[in-house]
């Protein structure tokens, strides 16, 4: 039985088997649940003002019960930005030879054109995988990020800006303000790790990661409140660890006992190419560090409608990653769009402090 290649259902079962690559900060903080695909292009979102730090009547024994209050809980909705980057295939790339390919090889253009198509669709899903990290970045520094939506050449001056945010106040609200900057060695960094942690764990938050960047890194290293805790032996206070670097471009620098918070310390540094400029930037600007903890958001996505098959009729999936195929036949050019709805978000408000920490 011959498989139609650019059948929508080959294409999507190719996407499952080609897996999204692994990232640092979408995977550790915002991971996606199989009830965050969704069938409809709007996501509605429910998040909590606070954690549940009610405590809990205590009645006389013939009471039986005190009536309390459900937790309060606040839905937005929300329709996810349509991140759809394409990669066009012509007639004559299916005649040259591919990069690893022998130079007299016997492969036919239809073997060909199928390791072309399995290649564009793991080059297109790492594009949407990196624009899924920088909304995960923006949302732990920023609270919410704005994205720009082009209509016509990507990069250029023309595009209307899409701004999420997961806050009603005019600013950001979780940010914190040290009162030295860290550039200091004899600054006390441990008193402003444990003060955004406690921001954190007195609304019953999780606070048991410090996302640094390269910079503040290797000022954290010099510090000489934190080099004699990771001097001390006789005391837990620190953990040094073996600097590692994990195949999602994060490095575990060290194990902080900050004033009774077990901290993780991640320097991360991987990059981005700003759309705009051209420049390689880092997900984590200079200076800048975020304390959170595992899991304190999520990632769902969307549906995709689109026109396909002979009938044209318009066709929903709910799927992280639908591709779609669009033939031209007077220029002789088969275009494959490779289609995502994401919403990075967090589970409860103000789940991340941020702050700029060298200045």
């Amino acid at each position: 039985m011959s498989i139609n290649l650019y059948d929508t259902h080959t294409l999507l079962a190719l996407s499952e088997v080609v897996k999204p690559k692994s990232t640092f900060l979408r995977d550790r903080y915002f991971p996606t649940a199989p009830e965050d695909i969704f069938v409809t292009e709007d996501v509605l979102v429910d998040y909590k003002d606070e954690v549940g730090n009610t405590l809990a009547p205590v009645v006389l024994p013939s009471k039986g019960g005190i009536q309390v209050e459900r937790e309060g809980y606040e839905t937005h909705q929300f329709t996810p930005p349509l991140v759809a980057p394409e990669r066009p295939l012509t007639a004559d790339q299916l005649k040259k030879r591919l990069p690893g390919e022998q130079v007299f090889s016997a492969q036919t253009p239809q073997e060909r054109e199928a390791r072309i198509v399995t290649k564009d669709i793991a080059d297109l899903n790492t594009m949407i995988d990196n624009r899924e990290e920088y909304m995960a970045a923006q949302t732990l520094l920023n609270n919410g990020y704005t994205l720009k939506q082009y209509a016509d050449k990507y990069g250029s001056n023309e595009y209307v800006e899409k701004p999420i945010k997961f806050y009603n106040e005019a600013s950001n609200p979780a940010i914190y303000t040290p009162s030295a900057t860290w550039s200091t060695a004899s600054t006390k960094i441990i008193s402003d790790i444990a003060a955004m942690a406690d921001l954190l764990t007195k609304r019953g938050l999780g606070a048991t990661d410090l996302i640094v960047s390269g910079n503040v890194a290797d000022t954290m290293l010099g510090n000489t409140e934190i080099r004699e805790l990771l001097d001390n032996r006789r005391f837990i206070l620190a953990q040094e660890v073996n600097p590692q670097e994990r195949p999602n471009g994060s490095v575990l620098i060290a194990v902080l006992n900050v004033k009774g918070h077990l901290i993780n310390v991640y320097s991360y540094t991987r990059e981005y190419v700003d759309e705009t400029t051209g420049v390689s930037t880092p997900f984590i600007p200079e200076g800048f560090v975020v304390v959170t903890a595992p899991g304190m958001g999520r990632t769902a996505y969307g549906a995709i409608t689109q026109i396909e098959g002979e009938t044209r009729d318009f066709v929903t999936y709910a799927a992280a990653r639908v591709p779609h195929v669009i033939v031209s036949e007077h220029d002789n050019v088969r275009t494959l769009i490779q289609q995502s709805r994401p919403l990075v978000m967090p589970k409860v408000k103000n789940a991340a402090i941020s702050a700029q920490v060298i200045f």
